[in-house]
This record gives C-alpha cells, structure tokens and sequence, in this order.
C-alpha cells in the first residue's frame, strides 16, 4: 500500500486578538484547499482516495505563547495552558471545521509534532480539548485519526524524520524536564513545563515590540537583533528603553538597564545603541550560564561566546556607524540582508541528523520561518540525503531594498498602518509531500500551494 504525507509548520493560530495571530482567511482557504485536494485528489497529486494521508502539523501550531494569560516565572501550567487554547479555537472553528472534515474520511489522519510556541502539546489536557473540537464526541473518529507525537522528533516513514528544530537554537532550546538527549519523554503527564529562554524574554520584556513593530516578526529575510535594536534607537527609543528595563530584571541578579546613559543621551540613537548592546550582552552571557542543558547536540554552540567574533565586531561597526547618518539613509543601511544565523543553526543540527544516520533519506524541520533545501553529503553509491524546511504560512514582507527607503517608508516603520502596507508580499503556503510505497525508498518533494480553495500545488524543490 502506497502512503502520502503532507507536512507544514509554523501556522502559529492564536487567539484573535491582536496582530500577533498570524492564521488569517488566507492561511484558512490555502488549508481548505490543500486539505480538499487530498480528500478528493485530481490527477495532479499523486495519491487517490482509497490510499493513506497523513497531515503532520510541524510544531507551532498553535501559538500559545503570543496568547494571554501569562506566568510571571519561567514555567507554563497545565490550567494556564487549557485556558489558551480555550481561547485559540473559539477563534479559529473554521480550522479545526477543516481538520474534521479531513480525517471524517477513512484512511486521513492528523499528527500534531511539538514546536516552541505549542510546547503545551505535552499536556494532555490540551490534547483532550484539540480532540475534542476537531471530532466532538465522534468516537467512531476516535482511534488514530488524531495523533501526537510524544517524542521530540517523528519518523513517519523509516527514512524519514521530522522535528519542528528549535532543538538547535539556544535561545529556543526547549528540553529540560520534558525530553531525555534521545528525544523521548520523561513524564507522560507533565503539569509543569520549563519555558526556554527565548520564551521568558519574549513574555516578559519584548512582547511590546512584536505588538507595535509587527513587521520584524514578518521580515524575509529576517532583520537580526542587532539591527532590529538600532532601528527601535532611531524610531522608538522610549520602547527599547523600556524592554532595556525589562531584560535586566531577567538577569540571576537584577540591576538597573543603560547605567551610563545621561537622560539627554537617551534622544541620541548612538549612545542609546552603545548603551543597549552592552546591557542586551549582558543578559546574553547571564542566560548561558543559567542554562544547563545546552548544548545536548554538536554545534552550533551558543551565541554568546566569551570574545566576540570578527563577523560580530565587523557587524556591530557597520550598524553603529549608520546610526550617524540622516534617517532614511540609516534606515536603507539597517535593512540590508544579512546572514540567518538561526536558519544556519537549525540546517546545522539536521544536517548532522541525518549524518548520524545512513538510513534517513530525508529530515524535515520548520521554526526558522526561512524555506531551504540542502543535499548533505557527497552522494557517491550512497542515496542523498536532503533536508528541506518548510518556513511558515505567516505573512512574509520582503525585506525592502535602498530604493525602496523613503521619508513615508521610515514613518510606516515607526508607526505602521496594517491597512497599507508598502512592503512586498511575498507569502507561500509551503509543505512537504512525501510519497512511499511498501518496501520502497520515500520521496519528498518541496511544495507550494498556489491559490486558495480552488488552488493547486507546484514543486519548488
């Protein structure tokens, strides 16, 4: 019998509330018809009705950390967590409408796999309340038709292996207490989790800037921290003073933010930028050595080394060298690309996945938000072995070049109007598609789902 697996990620559903939920009726119709293609198939996807068709959610789902309420600690409640995601499907029927339909038919089944802003998958009273408003009290639907994934990785297939890859990242690295190094779990029926680092800073001191400076959350490709730092000095100083004051109170021990900065220093975008650095690599160091458990894996290793490297120095020259400029220039230099040093972190960690073991033929991971695929190895008598990222169904704003830079540009930054956006674009609905035949090698191909309803898919790689 032949299987077919369609893998996403990154959907990051909230509550409804504010621009931080990231699933709109665009994401809404490109599932429906993605969905819809694979309950009926036409003869462009290769599968048919009476075949198996597994949907694989590749972590951050559900965004439960941009959902309100939040701990003031460094953990996450099971009562906390069933509160969220009370309030994430009663702002998303639609979705959880879609899944039903999918799996009502034989052969369709959902896998959720955990991500670092669903890390409340490991509760099973979450588990409960999704099941609950994908099927009802459906218990002919009960069975496998609804499935998570309790380890941190999911192989499907045996040649494939799946993981949402935060696993990688140090600021995302979520592991303690939940996971042994082999990725299987320590407790069945957690009631408490330790939220990684990322996401303590996130709650409690940069959630500010992901409300009234959405578009760095959408940038592709992304704006590093430090220039997102030297662009909130030039336009919103008063906010990065503020999560300056935040991220100190985050530190073993506390101290009062930008110490060597006079009151009237604070209206110039260079000392503040000075100041801030300092303060935000403090707090940096002091995170690494709180954490215990990084890293479990070979590289990359944290960021925060004990001397800064050339590239970093090299970096933080330019940016402190175009806050000087006029504004519009400054702003030009600020969003010139720069390399992904997450992207390259997560790719790093599933490329030695996958040198780790000669059986995979392919490994998948989203969280990046950055779409990529990569050969690992040299080939030779040996199958290649690819990794594919699945990047996100978020909105994603091309990152504007020089010429896009103007006065109107800098004032949509500082203050942006969600209703006239004057940046490029550029979402996709991209997943993978993975089709096996018994005692066969699998395939996986990088899609895109073109469209909505009605719309249909094309192999980017």
């Amino acid at each position: 019998m032949s299987t077919t697996k369609l893998i996403i990620s990154d959907l990051h559903l909230a509550d409804g509330t504010s621009i931080l939920d990231c699933f709109g009726e665009r994401q809404q119709a490109a599932l429906e018809g993605l969905l819809a293609a694979a309950v009926s198939p036409s003869s462009s996807f290769p599968f048919s009705p009476s075949e198996e068709v597994e949907l694989i959610i590749n972590g951050d789902c559900f965004d439960f950390l941009v959902t309100t309420p939040y701990n003031s600690n460094k953990t996450t409640h099971v009562t906390t967590a069933v509160q969220k995601i009370d309030k994430i499907i009663a702002a998303h029927r639609a979705f959880f409408a879609t899944l039903r339909a999918f799996v009502a038919l034989p052969g369709r089944r959902v896998t959720f796999v955990t991500g670092n802003h669903d890390l409340e998958l490991c509760f099973a009273e979450v588990h409960t309340r999704i099941r609950a408003a994908i099927i009802g009290s459906d218990e002919a639907m009960e069975g496998e038709r609804i499935h998570f994934c309790p380890t941190r990785f999911y192989r499907p297939l045996p040649d494939v292996y799946i993981e949402h890859g935060n696993n990688y990242d140090f600021w995302n690295h979520a592991i303690q207490g939940i996971w042994d190094e082999q990725g299987q779990p320590l407790d069945r029926h957690p009631q408490t989790l330790a939220l990684s680092a990322g996401s303590q800073y996130f709650q409690r001191a940069a959630y500010p800037i992901s409300v009234q400076h959405a578009y760095f959350d959408h940038f592709d490709p992304p704006m590093n921290s430090m220039r997102q730092i030297a662009l909130l000095c030039l336009l919103d100083p008063d906010l990065l003073i503020h999560v300056a004051q935040a991220t100190m109170q985050l530190l073993s021990s506390p101290r009062q933010p930008l110490a060597n900065l006079s009151l009237e220093d604070r209206r110039n975008p260079v000392r503040l930028f000075e100041e801030a650095m300092q303060d935000f690599a403090t707090f940096q160091t002091d995170m690494a050595a709180q954490k215990r458990d990084w890293p479990l894996v070979e590289p990359p290793q944290a960021p925060e080394a004990p001397q800064p490297s050339q590239a970093m120095l090299q970096e933080f020259m330019t940016v402190h060298q175009a806050l000087a400029l006029p504004i519009v220039e400054a702003v030009a230099v600020l969003c010139t690309p720069r390399p992904y040093q997450m992207g390259a972190d997560v790719a790093s960690g599933m490329h030695n996945v996958l040198k780790n073991d000669p059986t995979l033929r392919y490994a998948i991971a989203g969280h990046t938000h950055e779409v990529r695929s990569d050969s690992v190895g040299s080939g030779g008598a040996a199958p290649q072995q690819v990794y594919l990222n699945t990047g996100s169904w978020t909105t994603h704003l091309a990152l504007p070049t020089s010429e896009d830079i103007t006065a109107a540009t800098v004032e949509w930054f500082r203050a942006p109007a969600w209703n006239a956006v004057p940046l490029r674009d550029i979402t996709q609905f991209v997943f993978v598609l993975v089709t096996s035949s018994q005692d066969e090698a699998s395939t996986a191909r990088l899609c895109v789902w073109d469209g909505a309803t009605h719309g249909n898919y094309r192999v980017l790689a």
